[in-house]
């Protein structure tokens, strides 16, 4: 029996409105749309439970906080939002403003920290900057990195294990590793890794791995730099190269990972097709898994967030301006379980840089 759809819904947005990322905060979710609204739903219905409207001008970013109870906007008007759907959500439970009024473009979060990078709007160099808020105090940035990217940074992540270290990837086609304890940014960039293509995507695989997807669908996984030194680029563990060839595609959406699934998985769309496809990835040479096909997406549209709820359901959003909640068979489930966590494949923590203190900056 294949996947199937459970609900979907267009959570009252006008016509026109597509929506883009996903986020889950405990039991409460929400995705942010092209009006500029933030809602939030509830399943399995999938039935709207609020709505922000002009949660920000020029709405671009929504994440989980990192107390898993609230969620964290942004928007190219240069704030950052706290938002705690428990309330009746009359206003932010908190704003950060970047100090430039620039945009803001990727957002990340680790304990009080919030990690924001700002978007270029100029044709060729721009000047833009990762930025680092203490939300014990603030009024201002703790940390401003700005000379290690020239153009709008697109992804921000915190390590799993070690949180001073903060992962950002650009337009400008570099992946930069960062230890925010320190900060002096010429000292505190540890790494640079350079998959020579603008960045959709980026994030830790493991303790001491990094995947990169391009925004030409180029796939590559970097082992971190031991010494910690920016001189050693380290030669990437594994090119897939053009992912559209391999999984037979149109694009890739993202890489999900979440603590339910035994491996991170690889999601990608078919436009023509109207497929939206899962495949795992196993380790230790990240081999393709089992793939699993949810028919009909959201039809011809592009589906742009893709968000596992547990690992028998997950949540999809589009340009078609629907959120739609699926089930994953039990006989695909098993399937997928089973090649997501082959007998001895289960990852180590393979020394990543042992001992370093967690994020104090005072």
């Amino acid at each position: 029996m294949a996947p199937k759809q459970l609900a979907s819904s267009t959570l009252g947005s006008p016509s026109n409105t597509y929506f883009f990322t996903l986020a889950k905060a405990g039991q409460h979710f929400a995705t942010i749309g092209s009006d500029d609204s933030l809602r939030f739903f509830d399943l399995p219905t999938v039935e709207i439970t609020n709505e922000v409207k002009g949660a920000h001008s020029g709405l671009a970013c929504l994440t989980a906080g990192a107390d898993a109870t609230t969620f964290v906007s942004a928007g190219r008007d240069g704030r950052v939002r706290v938002w705690d759907p428990r309330t009746a959500i009359k206003s932010p439970n908190l704003e950060l403003i970047e100090p430039k009024s620039a945009g803001i473009s990727a957002v990340a979060c680790a304990g009080n920290f919030i990690a924001a990078g700002t978007e270029s709007t100029k044709e060729g160099l721009g000047d833009v900057s990762v930025l680092i808020y203490d939300m014990r105090s603030p009024a201002q940035p703790i940390r401003s990195y700005a000379e290690s990217h020239t153009d709008t940074i697109t992804q921000l992540a915190w390590h799993p294990t070690q949180s001073n270290l903060l992962l950002s990837g650009s337009t400008d086609g570099l992946v930069s590793i960062f230890d925010a304890n320190i900060p002096e940014e010429e000292d505190a960039l540890m790494q640079v890794l350079n998959p020579r293509s603008a960045v959709h995507c980026a994030g830790f695989l493991t303790d001491d791995q990094v995947y990169t997807l391009s925004t030409d669908e180029q796939f590559s996984v970097y082992g971190l730099d031991k010494t910690g030194t920016t001189e050693e680029e380290p030669l990437p563990a594994h090119q897939f190269g053009d992912l559209r060839e391999k999984l037979d595609c149109m694009y890739v959406i993202n890489v999900a990972q979440q603590s339910f699934l035994p491996n991170p998985v690889v999601a990608f769309g078919h436009n023509v097709n109207q497929t939206l496809s899962l495949v795992p990835l196993q380790d230790p040479n990240w081999s393709i898994g089992s793939r699993v096909d949810l028919p009909g997406a959201h039809g011809e549209e592009v589906v742009r967030d893709i968000l596992f709820v547990d690992a028998a359901t997950t949540l999809t959003c589009g340009e078609d301006g629907h959120v739609r909640y699926w089930s994953l068979s039990p006989s695909d489930t098993a399937q997928q379980d089973e090649s997501l966590a082959a007998p001895g494949l289960k990852k180590a923590k393979r020394n990543a840089k042992k001992g370093i203190e967690r994020f104090a900056p005072y």
